[in-house]
C-alpha cells in the first residue's frame, strides 16, 4: 500500500464519519490487506483530522473476540480529545450507527512509554501507570457490516474507537483486584451484563502491555498523560437509544452515559 492510497483509503472513512453515513467496504484500490495496511489508514485517518490524541483503547483482548474478528492479537485504536467526555456524559443516541456500550479499566500514563528494541515488561508498564480509572467504551463502526469486516479494514477505521466516558480513579489500585473485581452494565435500571476483568486478556493491565510494545515497534510509543482502556469487563452491548447506561464497578465506582 503506498502512502497515496492510504490517505484514499482515510479521506473515505472520515468523510463517512463527517457525513455520519456508513459505507459497504473500502474500494479495493485503497483497502488494506494487512494488519500493517490497516494501522497506515488509521495513521493517515488521525493525521488528516488533525485531532488531538489523548490515548488508545485495545480491543479483541481474548481468544473468544480474537477468533470472532479474525486475528491472533488484540486491535488498537486512538482515543481523540473532542471524543472523551467525564462522567456523567450526555450524547445524542442518533450519532452512533450501532452504539456498542462496553465496561472497561483505563489506566492513565505518568511516564513516557518511547520505542526501543526491547520489550517492556508489565513491572515497567505498571511503574509507568499514574493513575487507573472506571471508564465506558463507546464504540461504533463505519461500515453497512459493522463487525463483519475484515481485520485490515476495521483496524482502518481506528479499531471502531468512536468516544470514551472517564469515570473516577480507584484509590490505591495498585492492591485492587482488578481482575476478579465483579463488574456490571445497567441499562434504564436493569442489568444486561456482567463479567470481570479477566475478560481482559486474563488481566486488564495485559492489553496495555501489548499495547506498548506494538506502538513502541510503530510510531513513537505511548505518551505521559495518556489514558488507556484495555477491553471490556462486560462483553459488546448495543444500547438502544433513549437509554441511560451505567457501568458500576461496585466499590470503584460508576460511570454513566445518558443517550438522547
Amino acid at each position: 500500500m503506498t502512502p497515496e492510497q492510504a490517505q484514499e483509503a482515510a479521506r473515505i472513512l472520515l468523510s463517512a464519519r463527517g457525513d455520519h453515513r456508513t459505507i459497504d467496504e473500502l474500494p479495493a484500490s485503497c483497502r488494506p490487506k494487512t494488519v500493517d495496511e490497516g494501522y497506515a489508514v488509521q495513521d493517515a485517518l488521525a493525521q488528516l483530522w488533525g485531532l488531538e490524541c489523548c490515548g488508545w483503547k485495545v480491543g479483541a483482548t481474548n481468544a473468544e473476540w480474537q477468533a470472532k474478528v479474525g486475528v491472533k492479537e488484540p486491535l488498537g485504536g486512538r482515543l481523540f480529545a473532542p471524543f472523551s467526555y467525564p462522567s456523567p456524559a450526555t450524547l445524542e443516541g442518533k450519532a452512533f450507527h450501532i452504539r456498542i456500550v462496553e465496561s472497561e479499566y483505563g489506566f492513565r500514563l505518568a511516564r513516557d512509554l518511547p520505542m526501543r528494541g526491547k520489550p517492556y515488561t508489565r513491572e515497567e508498564v505498571e511503574d509507568a501507570v499514574g493513575a487507573v480509572h472506571c471508564c465506558m467504551e463507546l464504540a461504533d463502526s463505519r461500515y453497512k457490516g459493522g463487525l463483519q469486516v475484515d481485520p485490515p479494514s476495521l483496524i482502518a477505521d481506528n479499531a471502531i474507537g468512536t468516544a470514551s466516558v472517564i469515570g473516577p480513579a480507584i484509590p490505591d489500585w495498585r492492591k485492587a483486584d482488578l481482575a476478579g473485581h465483579k463488574v456490571k452494565l445497567w441499562v434504564d435500571g436493569k442489568v444486561v451484563a456482567e463479567g470481570t476483568g479477566a475478560e481482559a486478556g486474563g488481566h486488564p493491565i495485559n492489553p496495555l502491555v501489548w499495547l506498548a510494545n506494538d506502538r513502541a515497534k510503530r510510531d513513537g510509543g505511548l505518551k505521559a498523560g495518556m489514558i488507556v482502556i484495555t477491553s471490556s469487563c462486560t462483553g459488546v452491548y448495543r444500547c438502544p437509544s433513549p437509554a441511560v447506561a451505567v457501568s458500576d464497578f461496585g466499590a470503584f465506582g460508576k460511570v454513566q452515559v445518558t443517550f438522547t
